[in-house]
């Protein structure tokens, strides 16, 4: 198990390969159990995820026997219901995190057996939760940390002309086919107005021009461009706003639609947006109002100084920390990633 002086760790998420793989990767010992969706409509589906749910539970109760941890910290996500709810029975202390600016159906279910609910923003949360927040905001990424400790300068960009504006598109790891869309609709008036480094994921391949880089990922080079963006147009999945606050970004952001998610990134562009953080368009945007759009944000250099200030506002430094210490101060065997 990973551990460090008094303290030791282990992984209690969905029995899948991929989640298996990432975790043993940073050296933490994974248990898999099944998992199931809870809906809030009728679907037959329902049935039988019940059952998966209740073995869940049983696994999890069964490897926390075992483990016997002190504190069992909960990312939230469907797979956590059954070790959390299986936590209480045993009298084990939960501490919950919540990413986005409204508790999903996971983590209002957990919250009933949550001595402490880490949030990443002072929301409307339902009243029986506020007395157990804890504002600790998003953890950001290690590698993310360290790179705005040592900036890259604008000049390192070699693709940029002096002078040109850049606009960062980022569609997330899978990519979106609306994002993707709108950009490859409107790329001549975009590039009009700037250098356009899009993100497009998996689903498309990588080309160049002399104002246009189109990449299914993006790795090393995303601190610098988020340093140096003019324009960041993107999702507003919770990890995402967390970055751009980090880096201080003007974002157009494009929430997934309610019939993709439970309407949580539509909830987090909205926070944003009545903060004056970020502009905000949606999924049915044209690609002609869309250019037109970030046209008028491009060439509005005072609300792209306030969207910028008034994002970084958001950003809650030492998250990782505050979490840690909270866990920390339960002491003994930290169970992480229910």
């Amino acid at each position: 198990m990973a551990g460090q002086g008094d303290y030791r760790a282990f992984w209690i998420g969905r029995d899948h390969d991929k989640e298996r793989e990432a975790v043993e990767k940073e050296g933490i010992y994974f248990y898999g159990i099944r998992s199931g969706k809870l809906r809030r409509y009728w679907s037959l589906r329902n049935i039988l995820d019940l059952g998966n749910i209740v073995i869940a539970f049983f696994q999890a109760f069964g490897i926390l026997m075992r483990e016997k941890p002190d504190v069992l910290f909960s990312k939230g996500g469907f797979v956590s219901v059954p070790p959390v709810w299986a936590s209480a029975l045993l009298g084990i202390p939960v501490i919950s995190h919540e990413s986005d600016t409204s508790p999903g159906l996971a983590t209002r279910l957990n919250s009933r057996f949550s001595h402490i609910i880490c949030t990443a923003y002072s929301a409307n949360f339902p009243a029986r939760m506020k007395k157990k927040m804890v504002l600790t905001g998003n953890p950001i990424r290690s590698e993310l940390l360290q790179a705005k400790e040592q900036p890259i300068p604008r000049s390192a960009l070699s693709f940029l002309s002096e002078g040109q504006k850049l606009i960062l598109v980022l569609g997330g790891s899978s990519g979106s086919s609306q994002i993707n869309r709108l950009i490859v609709e409107s790329l001549s008036v975009l590039t009009s107005y700037g250098y356009v480094y899009h993100q497009c994921g998996s689903t498309m391949d990588e080309y160049s021009t002399h104002s246009y880089h189109r990449v299914p990922f993006i790795y090393d080079e995303l601190s610098g461009l988020l340093t140096h963006a003019d324009l960041v147009i993107s999702r507003s999945g919770a990890g995402t706003i967390s970055e751009l606050a980090f880096f201080g970004c003007a974002a157009l952001l494009i929430p997934l639609s309610k019939e993709q998610t439970r309407g949580d990134q539509i909830e987090n562009a909205r926070y944003l947006a009545t903060r004056g953080s970020a502009q905000v368009v949606y999924d049915d945007i044209n690609s002609f109002d869309f250019a037109i759009k970030v046209g008028e944000l491009l060439g509005n250099e005072e609300e792209l100084m306030r969207l910028s200030k008034n994002i970084s506002a958001l950003y809650e430094p030492q998250s990782e920390q505050k979490i840690a210490n909270l866990i920390r101060e339960r002491k003994g065997i930290v169970c992480s990633g229910a």
